[in-house]
């Protein structure tokens, strides 16, 4: 007999990149279980985006161990899974009374779950939202749940309101761009842990591209990298028009602008994944190393709308690969 869940509370309090990669499993937890309400506990910096997800029913962030134990006391959870799983976090859920505590089978947070899949997840051996997605098709073997329907396609993320058209409008008079041509975000920011490639290899890539089409280029960056932003600018000099987006710390600002592109070409970072969201082409650019291929970190957007490249190897600080095959591939793909 199949059993009834209302209330799941999910858990991916880290990067947004991360945070991104659990959406699939969250569509494919509604399309199974569509009268549930899903509730997420995410980091600070990754709650407005969380909002603004319809997959999402409440947010609760994660500032201080406290907060979090205040909030979680006035919810009757059905069901947890742990995307992420910390001690901290885990000891919080132990003490709710929530029958079915799912999490993947790592380190020592996992005595606090009473369902624990093994994984392995830094072997890379497929991508990051499958492993996610691993953890809900064990709820649904849990909850007997016989027809499994297939997991939906992206978009992921969706804008509320209808006001894109204007919005889209708007930004191309801002920025000065043609309404006939293609929109570029180049984004030359590491995501963190992983490197990207150098600012000569973007603007190198920028600029064999603008000899096929006339192309929108926008150089995407938040303020913590407004520097490597005008350094693209500057490399390219007088051989193309390169416009550099206005940074904000407003998250949602960040969303709008990515939701109006085209084509997001980046390093292994949060706004990459933020553009495969929303449907968009992405080119990445991934390092060797093995918790941090291409495969594992690929994009939730359409398979036919990613493109990937993997570090040659040749630097230490910045992802190197064969610049004049890159942008032919690139061409030919957007």
């Amino acid at each position: 007999m199949q059993k009834n869940v209302n209330d799941i509370l999910v858990i991916r309090n880290d990067k947004i990149g991360d945070f991104i990669l659990i959406l699939p499993a969250l569509s494919w937890i509604k399309k199974n279980i569509p009268n549930c309400n899903i509730t997420c506990i995410v980091s600070e910096n990754v709650s407005d985006i969380a909002e603004q997800c319809e997959l999402i029913d409440n947010v609760i962030i994660d500032k201080n161990i406290s907060k979090l134990s205040n909030d979680l006391s006035k919810y009757k959870f059905d069901a947890s899974i742990s995307f992420f799983s910390t001690f901290r976090v885990g000891y919080l859920i132990s003490k709710l009374n929530i029958p079915i505590r799912i999490a993947p089978k790592t380190k020592l947070a996992q005595v606090f779950y009473n369902y624990k899949i093994s994984q392995k997840r830094s072997k890379s051996q497929k991508p990051e939202y499958e492993y996610n997605s691993d953890l809900v098709y064990e709820l649904f073997k849990i909850l007997n749940i016989k027809d499994i329907k297939d997991m939906d396609d992206a978009p992921y993320l969706n804008f509320k309101d209808e006001s894109i058209n204007k919005r889209k409008e708007d930004f191309l008079k801002e920025y000065n761009l043609k309404k006939d041509k293609k929109i570029i975000f180049v984004h030359p920011a590491t995501g963190g842990s992983s490197k990207s490639l150098g600012i000569q290899s973007f603007s190198d890539i920028c600029i064999g591209l603008r000899k096929f089409d006339d192309y929108n280029f926008i150089v995407h960056c938040s303020p913590a990298d407004e520097q490597n932003a005008r350094d693209l600018k500057v490399s390219t000099g007088d051989k193309l028009t390169i416009r550099v987006i206005e940074a904000k710390k407003d998250t949602i600002h960040m969303l709008e602008n990515i939701s109006l592109c085209d084509v997001f070409i980046a390093g292994s970072t949060g706004p990459l994944h933020i553009a495969g969201a929303f449907n968009k082409k992405t080119i990445g650019f991934y390092p060797k190393k093995k918790s941090s291929t291409s495969l594992r970190w690929e994009t939730i957007n359409s398979f036919d709308k990613k493109l990937s490249f993997t570090d040659t190897g040749k630097s230490r600080s910045h992802i190197t690969v064969e610049i004049n095959k890159t942008i032919l591939k690139i061409q030919k793909f957007i």
